[in-house]
């Protein structure tokens, strides 16, 4: 069983390697293996972004929710979902996930969460919503630069109001 883990592992770790250099239609292939051998919610959520990568949003959104099916407190899929729900305009979905995606006790990247829900907050003119999950994505991840200037335009917007934190 454990070599079967470790060649799992393994072919993972050369899909990702693959996507990270930008070889879409290799770390699609490996990842489609790995997946016809053994459903894995990391698996589905790299499928998830190569076709995101490719413009296939309706095929990245398939992949996505079936890791979270695998894994209902894997994070990283429900960002992605709340990023694309966004995309497509569908932005009331869009919170869901994203909300969700910071409640999950399995997340790489819970700032990255944060801001995107900011980044939603901004978006409906909700800056006082904006800089709270600012303040919490800064608290996660102190060197985050695109934080700290969305912080900055906030702050400095005249429509924003004073006396609101």
């Amino acid at each position: 069983m454990s070599l079967s883990s470790n060649s799992f592992s393994n072919q993972l770790d050369l899909a990702k390697d693959f996507f990270r250099t930008g070889d879409m239609d290799r770390a699609e292939y490996h990842t489609r293996s790995l997946l016809e051998r053994e459903e894995n919610e990391e698996g589905y959520f790299y499928l998830g972004l190569i076709q995101n990568s490719q413009g296939k949003w309706e095929d990245a959104l398939t992949s996505y929710y079936k890791a979270v099916t695998l894994n209902h407190e894997y994070g990283n899929p429900c960002n992605e979902i709340g990023v694309l729900l966004l995309r497509m305009g569908k932005d009331k979905e869009a919170v869901y996930w994203l909300k969700k995606s910071v409640r999950c006790t399995v997340n790489d990247a819970p700032h990255i969460s944060f801001f995107n829900l900011a980044t939603l907050y901004k978006l409906w003119n909700r800056p006082e919503r904006s800089l709270q999950y600012l303040h919490k994505a800064m608290e996660i991840k102190k060197d985050f630069p695109e934080a700290s200037k969305m912080w900055e335009e906030l702050k400095t917007d005249p429509n924003h109001s004073a006396n609101s934190n």
